[in-house]
């Protein structure tokens, strides 16, 4: 058959299949929401896209890789999808006897933490198309589409009515935003709590808020009712809580994980600290509590177009459609 279509038309009955390891569930309800976000993007705004979600549950068991590696391959064909779209390198060993075109998004780990990064950069072979979601992991893998995974920016921002806290200085009570559950031990809230004792060992009075067991719609009340985020993780990739903060106007100060300087540097309240001491963390957020004012005068319009989710979809949705012109 001679496939005359223009990317347009090919894109007008497209069928997605997006096959993942990270999607949040009952037990694990936080784990991967990023990953649902971008599919409940492309489904609003995206309508002419089918977009279906296949989970494989590799924290189970690495063997359920292997077992949907035989299930897949009859279900991309029964169900005539067009094009499987995998989150996260592993993923990837699912998809190997797949015939049609595979578009892979690494997400950080599966590119830079051993032994997993070696053969997810051999399993990269078999996607047509790679997203990385910062620069890093582009230089990593040595080829790529950056593509971050994007957020509502109009959930997050501010309402004008609103006055939220006021980024309050040392002499008062300031509320700091953990981005996480103080038990999960990559957030390094013991670091955290370090800082935050410093801080009072200089005059304040810290109220921490903490993100656990807050319902997803309910995040941007909390983003609007703290002072500054301070984010000090043992490591992330690319944090959605740093691109929450820029569009919440929020000013963060954060270890050098992931690709926060680079979001940092489009705005001028966010602060990437020197290092990991205690005292230097302490110093950076009272020098950005210093000269940050009001909220709502501060500036985050450099970066807004380059996380808003339903851009990003748009961006997602063209490169199908490149590929599929490409196989044409």
């Amino acid at each position: 058959m001679i496939l005359t279509f223009t990317a347009t038309r090919w894109i007008e009955a497209l069928k997605i299949l997006v096959v993942t390891n990270l999607y949040p569930s009952d037990d694990r309800p936080s784990w991967g929401t990023f990953v649902k976000e971008q599919v409940e993007s492309l489904r609003a705004h995206c309508p002419e896209l089918a977009v279906d979600v296949l989970v494989v549950e590799g924290y189970r068991s690495k063997l359920e890789y292997f077992r949907a590696m035989f299930r897949l391959p009859r279900i991309v064909t029964r169900d005539g999808y067009d094009i499987v779209h995998a989150h996260y390198g592993l993923t990837l060993i699912s998809l190997i006897f797949v015939r049609v075109p595979v578009v892979v998004t690494f997400h950080g780990s599966d590119l830079l933490v051993s032994p997993v990064k070696y053969l997810c950069k051999l399993l990269a072979r078999k996607a047509s198309k790679s997203i990385v979601v910062a620069r890093r992991l582009r230089y990593e893998l040595g080829y790529g589409e950056v593509i971050p995974c994007g957020i509502d920016v109009g959930h997050f921002s501010m309402p004008a009515d609103r006055t939220g806290a006021q980024c309050r200085h040392l002499s008062s009570s300031i509320r700091i935003l953990f981005p996480g559950n103080p038990s999960n031990t990559v957030k390094n809230y013991s670091l955290f709590h370090a800082v935050c004792l410093e801080l009072e060992r200089r005059g304040a009075h810290v109220e921490d808020v903490h993100l656990k067991n807050i319902n997803r719609t309910d995040v941007p009340e909390v983003f609007w009712n703290c002072d500054l985020m301070l984010l000090t993780s043992f490591f992330e990739w690319s944090p959605t809580v740093i691109k929450e903060a820029i569009a919440a106007k929020l000013p963060f100060v954060s270890v050098d994980v992931g690709d926060v300087k680079e979001w940092a540097g489009m705005v001028d309240f966010g602060v990437v600290a020197p290092d990991r001491d205690p005292k230097n963390i302490a110093d950076a957020v009272v020098a950005l509590l210093s000269r940050t004012k009001h909220r709502h005068s501060l500036d985050n319009s450099n970066c807004l177009e380059a996380m808003d989710i339903a851009k990003i979809a748009v961006r997602i949705k063209r490169l199908y459609g490149e590929l599929l012109e490409e196989r044409s």
